[in-house]
């Protein structure tokens, strides 16, 4: 019975340190607003993302230039190894390219192969919503501070990548939805270091990991036709 007792009371100790989600503080507001104008001024940085998606997860590694709103990278589909389950894909605002290669990491010099490109869908499409969500991320001037302490924007917690310590803050919910879309995993310099997102009706978040500086993206012609 005493044991049963103390393992209550530690249970509802545990309970009531953990943190709860909270609105922001003037500083966080203000850390925030200035993600996207921080990625702009990194210029290039290179990510991997896992996107869930109905025909299965899709793990990228690239690159995307946050200044002229263009990506690069190697896909795949988690347990599949057909043909068409991996190749290069490279896109901007509007388009996107895939050519199927046995490569799942982006090439340089971009190769000569057949991309067949499309332009990217609004909805049903969580890898065209994948896509056109990291090249918007960067913008060349902030966010507004105060609409964002305003907003239903929210500190969420202390955590870690790795040993780098970071906030997560929930961003604005859009009109009429129940929850927030998105997630920002901040360091103490602000840099993004993390993004998870709601893509489409996939209850699983996909995430997408800021790993550092790249070099530039060379677009291909039939891209930038």
């Amino acid at each position: 019975m005493k044991k049963t007792v103390l393992a209550l009371a530690l249970l509802m100790t545990a309970c009531s340190t953990a943190p709860h989600p909270r609105p922001l503080s003037i500083p966080e507001a203000e850390r925030l607003a200035l993600v996207r104008f921080s990625n702009y001024t990194t210029g290039v940085s290179t990510f991997t993302a896992s996107v869930p998606s109905p025909g299965g997860k899709l793990v990228l590694d690239g690159r995307v230039d946050f200044v002229n709103h263009l990506g690069y990278a190697g896909m795949r589909t988690d347990g599949r190894d057909d043909e068409f389950s991996k190749g290069l894909v490279q896109w901007n605002l509007g388009r996107m390219a895939f050519g199927t290669t046995p490569s799942t990491k982006p090439v340089d010099p971009v190769p000569a192969i057949d991309w067949q490109v499309r332009e990217l869908r609004e909805r049903g499409s969580e890898l065209d919503g994948a896509l056109r969500l990291l090249v918007n991320l960067g913008s060349d001037r902030p966010e507004n501070a105060q609409l964002l302490l305003q907003s239903s924007a929210r500190w969420l917690r202390s955590d870690k990548i790795g040993d780098t310590a970071v906030d997560v803050f929930e961003g604005p919910k859009q009109k009429n939805a129940a929850d927030a879309r998105l997630r920002y995993w901040l360091d103490a310099d602000g840099k993004l270091r993390r993004l998870e997102a709601k893509l489409g009706n996939q209850q699983e978040l996909a995430v997408f990991d800021f790993t550092g500086s790249g070099e530039p993206v060379k677009v291909i012609p039939s891209l930038a036709s």
